[in-house]
Parts: structure tokens; C-alpha cells; sequence
């Protein structure tokens, strides 16, 4: 799906709007559109494939680790989303001091520092970095937008796309449990 989705929105943010909600919109006629061929069997051997993932997702205790993946990215992406619209918005200011007080352009030198650390100074910086959007959240929000920033505004796409199609697969699979599944349970009955 990500082969077909983000070719999609790529050329959709390029050459119409960046706007997230026509993307979105986009996007999701796509994910629909690849469900139902799938279903009428219009697709082939990709579409017997995608149905076959989709029911082995759905099965068993793995369902419960995919809802749970799913929502939890979901969650993570979209604290990064507006994390960085905080920080392009109201902790602007802020962000605009980060990227004079740092160097954040060049990224050698940030890798150049990050060759000295040891394994303490991951696991620290892995443990307190969650704990920062919670206890300093403006100035959190002020670094990744500097990220963003320096990044030229691509981290923020990224992330977006990141969201939108996990928000997609979840809109998917509980489409094909609730929806395409019980229509298809009926006929069988019938």
C-alpha cells in the first residue's frame, strides 16, 4: 500500500496542494478503490493477496497486536505533527532563537557530536525525550520544528504521510471486519 500511497500523495502535494486534507481525501478514494476491486476480484494475484493479509491480520491474537501497533503510531505521529505545528505557531519565537543559538544546518556536526556518546548517554536521551514532551513540551515543540525547519519542511511530510496511511490500514481493516465481512457472511448465508 505504501508502493501505491505515497507516489500518490507526493504528486497530489506537489502539483495540486499541500494541504493534508486533500491528501488525505486522495488517499483514501485510493484505499477504497484497491478494497473494492479486491473484493469484486478485479485485482488478481494482488488482490488475492492484499485479502489474504487483510484475514491473517484479523485473526487470532495477532489482531489485538496490530490494533494496538497501529493506535500507538498513530498516537506517535500525530504528537510529532503537533508538536511541530505548536512549534511553527505559537512557540515560533522560540523555535526562531533555537536556530540561532544552533547549528542545526549542518548535520555532520550534529552526527559529528553524537559519535561521542556512550551507551549511557542513549539510553538516557531514550528514556527522558518522551518525558520532555510532557514536562517541557514548548520547548520540545521548538526543536523539532527547527528540525522540520532545517529539514526544509520534509519531516512534517513525511510524518503526515506516516499518519494518513496508518490511519488508512486502521480505516481498512476495521472496513473489511465490520463492513466487506459480515456483507460477505450474509451472502454465504443467503
Amino acid at each position: 500500500m505504501t508502493g501505491a500511497l505515497l507516489p500518490a500523495r507526493l504528486l497530489f502535494v506537489t502539483y495540486v496542494s499541500d494541504n493534508w486534507f486533500g491528501s488525505f481525501g486522495i488517499i483514501t478514494a485510493i484505499s477504497i478503490g484497491i478494497l473494492v476491486l479486491a473484493k469484486k476480484k478485479k485485482l488478481g494475484a494482488f488482490g488475492r493477496m492484499f485479502e489474504r493479509q487483510i484475514e491473517k491480520l484479523l485473526r487470532g491474537k495477532r489482531k489485538i497486536l496490530v490494533y494496538a501497533e497501529s493506535v500507538f503510531v498513530l498516537v506517535l505521529l500525530g504528537t510529532m505533527i503537533f508538536a511541530i505545528n505548536q512549534g511553527n505557531s505559537i512557540y515560533g519565537e522560540m523555535k526562531d532563537q533555537f536556530l540561532l543559538s544552533q547549528e542545526i544546518d549542518n548535520p555532520e556536526k550534529i552526527i559529528s557530536q553524537t559519535s561521542e556518546w556512550d551507551t549511557d548517554d542513549w539510553l538516557y536521551g531514550l528514556v527522558t525525550a518522551p518525558l520532555a514532551f510532557v514536562t517541557a513540551f514548548p520547548q520540545m515543540s521548538a526543536v523539532i520544528a527547527s528540525f522540520d525547519a532545517a529539514m526544509d519542511g520534509w519531516l512534517l511530510h513525511f510524518y503526515t504521510v506516516g499518519f494518513v496511511e496508518y490511519a488508512e490500514f486502521l480505516g481498512i481493516l476495521i472496513t473489511y471486519r465490520f463492513v466487506v465481512k459480515t456483507k460477505s457472511k450474509a451472502a454465504i448465508v443467503q
